[in-house]
């Protein structure tokens, strides 16, 4: 009830006639992404032009420090689409802490970004770090309506996910709806996990169970009801679900088991909780796994295409609008006519 009250609000509060949010199509962004992981996406010289004069912001998340190339073959796409490298920047928003406990490191390191040059932020969310994103947003509406172009959210567990529940004693028990094996890998890994959650190191898992989840996404949207109508146009949520045999063997245990008694998932998060679908926009549903487009193989399948994919389908919709609200000489935009006449 509490979040229908709040896609109420934000059909009837009008939005501020000075924000220029993106309109961006999920049909035209499924297709640039096939496009672009096929080999055919021909990225419009203009279109690269004004995508450059943004920043970039990478959030990443759960262990990203224990992920070697993780959002490194993204970063690596835009300087080649022609985004100045001091226009790319990765967050890591720790992982031994909730989203409440990381709010306000994501809010400081956000505002110093902003502090380096007057481009609006294209941010790039992954995973847990997309609900850090979105929670920050909610919680600072005028940051984001002042410098914030886009926030792309890619495969969030904002509704929680069904192995949170297994680890926490709250999801269904392993049976004979996944196959044998997986079965037996399955529960040897949560009794593992269930020891470590006795020993108080898995409060972050924890967190991220349906009932949690929950709790505390009608907290934050019931505590910031303002922030709705500048948020929620900015907001695009990229998804993807996937079958169990295309992921790495450990993923291929919590793909069984999410398949079994949640659905269609995309290995750690089932497509359904990927998105809350009265904020924002849902872009695609693309066909990949957890990893795959964040990751280098081999925590994720050995295509590069997809990480790239991604970016360029990223780039199309942001470069795809008005002239950004910027200075035109600024120093990003002559060091990214630099570097084009270098190219060419």
């Amino acid at each position: 009830m509490l979040r229908f009250f709040m896609l109420l609000t934000a059909a009837l509060v009008p939005p501020d006639q000075d924000l220029t949010p993106p309109a961006i199509s999920p049909a035209a962004f499924q297709s640039w992404f096939d496009s672009a992981a096929e080999g055919r996406l021909a990225i419009p010289d203009d279109v690269r032009t004004r995508a450059s004069r943004y920043r970039y912001v990478f959030v990443g998340g759960l262990q990203v420090g224990m992920m070697q190339g993780y959002l490194a073959q993204n970063a690596k796409a835009l300087r080649a689409r022609g985004v100045p490298p001091q226009a790319v920047h990765i967050l890591k928003p720790s992982s031994h802490k909730t989203v409440v406990e990381n709010a306000e490191s994501v809010r400081s390191e956000l505002l110093a970004i902003a502090e380096q040059g007057p481009e609006k932020l294209v941010v790039i969310a992954h995973s847990r770090g997309a609900c850090d994103t979105l929670a920050f947003a909610l919680r600072n509406p005028r940051f984001v309506a002042d410098r914030i172009q886009a926030i792309f959210l890619v495969q969030g567990p904002f509704g929680g996910t069904g192995v949170a529940d297994y680890v926490a004693g709250e999801g269904p028990p392993m049976d004979g709806r996944m196959p044998f094996g997986y079965r037996v890998l399955g529960q040897a890994i949560g009794r593992l996990e269930a020891q470590l959650l006795g020993q108080s190191k898995h409060q972050v898992i924890t967190s991220l169970s349906h009932r949690a989840s929950d709790n505390f996404w009608d907290g934050v949207l019931d505590g910031n009801r303002e922030a709705v109508s500048v948020v929620a146009p900015k907001t695009f949520y990229v998804t993807s679900r996937t079958g169990p045999s295309r992921h790495p063997l450990l993923q291929r245990t919590t793909a069984w088991y999410l398949k079994a008694y949640y659905g269609p998932n995309d290995g750690l998060v089932a497509l359904e909780d990927q998105s809350l679908l009265e904020l924002g926009t849902v872009l695609a549903v693309l066909d990949a796994g957890h990893t795959d487009l964040t990751h280098r193989f081999p925590s994720a399948r050995p295509k590069k295409r997809l990480r790239w994919a991604l970016v360029d389908a990223i780039i199309m919709a942001v470069g795809s609008g008005p002239e950004p609200e910027t200075k035109r000489d600024s120093a990003l935009t002559r060091t990214s006519k630099r570097s084009q006449g270098r190219s060419r």
